[in-house]
């Protein structure tokens, strides 16, 4: 039986390890393939691989610079990552809100 193929979104490619890391490194500034080598502390293919999968769902972006490729991060799509958590704190601030009302007045009760 073959195997689907991977959905690769930003949640399922932030979710690996060496491509935060790579991310993180290229926060700052944009980087060559064998500056992120260096700094991940991983191989040329194996950085290589990652990038790829960053540049498809739109987190990294490539320009040619003479014979090398220069990589930036793009957050863009991290904005629906941001809009999720925020949905959630506010759901999750309003039933701490109330669960604490609610032991406000357990509190009251049995003080009376």
């Amino acid at each position: 039986m073959t195997r689907p193929p991977a959905v690769l979104d930003v949640f399922s490619v932030i979710g690996h390890p060496r491509r935060r890391a790579i991310m993180n490194a290229l926060a700052g500034e944009g980087r060559v393939v064998s500056e992120l080598v260096d700094e991940v502390g991983v191989s040329q293919p194996t950085v290589s691989e990652h990038l790829a999968q960053l540049r498809q769902v739109g987190l990294v972006t490539c320009t040619k610079s003479g014979r090398e490729r220069l990589y930036r991060l793009d957050t863009a799509p991290l904005q629906d990552i941001t809009e999720w958590i925020a949905t959630l704190e506010a759901f999750w601030d309003e039933r701490f809100e109330r669960l604490g009302r609610t032991l406000a007045a357990m509190d009251k009760e049995r003080d009376l």
